[in-house]
């Protein structure tokens, strides 16, 4: 299931909105009873959990949950979702590894009484505090069901992220550099290496904006997009796929170092640049990736010689 490249919000409680998300074909569902969520839909929306992630398993799409932060009633929540097919719980507005911990326990207690493999489910901190942002590695590494932090790339239009480091976003972005790379950062030295970027604070319709947004994404490193809405998927699926060009690049570069191999050298110059085994886990990646219809970040081609 991971890395997903793309991943599309759903009001828990519109129930009828989830087969029309399976049609954009995401690699993931957020069903989230957070934020877009009325307080007086909040039990049907829990409701409706665990209909919806069979609905889910069955189209081969992974399933986040968003719960709320964590309060009295989190327990519920999480039985509420804890199912077979379930991918992982994204836990907003989390500022402390100890958070992440109470989240693990549940789980475990979860699983076990709803007959599910201990451990199945992951967890993805969606730090929107200055705490949690600072701290971002600790909650990667507070238990190994993180798969991955949770940032966001916004246009500009200030959401949480904006509200809790004080930065005001703009189009062009400049001020979200260093948090972005830092949530990065933080999650694959904490040992969560599939960080994640929600994409937010532009217009719906503003396709353009969208994908530089989700490309932004991910030349800093996030592995996948979450959108707010079904066009974007396509985008995002799109910016992260290998295109023919990177297949054919990395094809010949494993070509030409098996050469290189027989001939009893290390290393081999390709299309200009000297390339060794440092170089040939992304090669088997990308190309495991294209073989099976996922994507991976973009990598501009060089030229092949062989010597």
């Amino acid at each position: 299931m991971w890395p997903i490249r793309s991943a599309l919000f759903v009001p828990a409680h519109r129930r009828d909105w989830v087969a029309k998300a399976i049609r954009v074909q995401p690699g993931a569902v957020v069903l989230d009873i957070e934020d877009s969520v009325p307080p007086q839909f909040k039990p049907q929306a829990m409701d409706c959990l665990k209909s919806e992630i069979a609905e889910l398993q069955a189209a081969g799409v992974g399933a986040f949950v968003r719960i709320q932060p964590l309060h009295d009633g989190s327990a519920a929540e999480v039985a509420a979702a804890v199912t077979d097919g379930l991918t992982a719980i994204v836990l907003p507005k989390v500022a402390t590894p100890a958070e992440i911990q109470a989240l693990a326990d549940m789980l475990s207690y979860h699983e076990g009484k709803a007959g599910v493999a201990h451990g199945a489910v992951g967890i993805l901190p969606l730090p929107e505090t200055a705490e949690g942002m600072y701290a971002a590695r600790d909650l990667a590494k507070a238990s190994p069901r993180v798969r991955g932090v949770f940032g966001a790339l916004s246009g500009p239009v200030s959401g949480d992220f904006a509200r809790a480091f004080g930065f005001r976003a703009t189009t062009d972005g400049q001020e979200q550099s260093y948090l972005a790379s830092k949530l990065v950062l933080d999650s694959r030295a904490g040992g969560a290496m599939y960080p994640v970027a929600g994409i937010f604070g532009t217009a719906a319709d503003d396709l353009p904006a969208v994908e530089r947004l989700i490309r932004r994404a991910r030349d800093f490193g996030y592995t996948g997009a979450i959108v707010m809405h079904p066009s974007h998927v396509a985008i995002a699926n799109a910016a992260y796929k290998p295109t023919a060009e990177e297949v054919a690049y990395f094809e010949g570069l494993l070509a030409a170092f098996e050469a290189a191999e027989k001939a009893g050298l290390g290393a081999v110059s390709y299309q200009g640049a000297m390339v060794d085994y440092a170089m040939l886990p992304l090669a088997h990646e990308i190309l495991a990736d294209a073989k099976r219809g996922r994507s991976r970040p973009r990598i501009i081609p060089v030229a092949l010689t062989l010597r």
